[in-house]
């Protein structure tokens, strides 16, 4: 790719929207992941007796169990949501700056 298709590419409004939206997806998942590991460590350098302790009465099931379990969950669920994204909408808006470049429109 030379440096006039570069810049081509980098000053169409489709480009630049689907920059902007990667960008607000990314930090918007990593202050969820950072908030979510940080509390996470929190908890266990200042409270890791609540770890061990059932969740009710009666229950043999510590609450470090579902807290584990949560991030189990977590982590991939984050990654198919930006994988979703990233193969249907970032995919259409990539194929349209393609298809606008390679047809000489901009």
């Amino acid at each position: 790719m030379d440096e006039a298709q570069i810049q081509r590419v980098m000053s169409h409004p489709e480009f630049q929207s689907m920059a902007k939206k990667k960008t607000s997806l990314g930090l918007i998942f990593t202050i969820i992941t950072l908030v979510f590991w940080f509390g996470y460590l929190l908890l266990v350098g200042f409270n890791p007796s609540m770890f061990a302790k059932p969740v009710s009465a009666g229950s043999m099931t510590p609450v470090g169990f579902y807290i584990v379990v949560a991030f189990i969950i977590f982590v991939p669920l984050i990654t198919w949501i930006y994988v979703k994204k990233a193969n249907g909408e970032f995919d259409t808006m990539t194929r349209k700056v393609i298809d606008d470049i390679n047809s000489g429109k901009v």
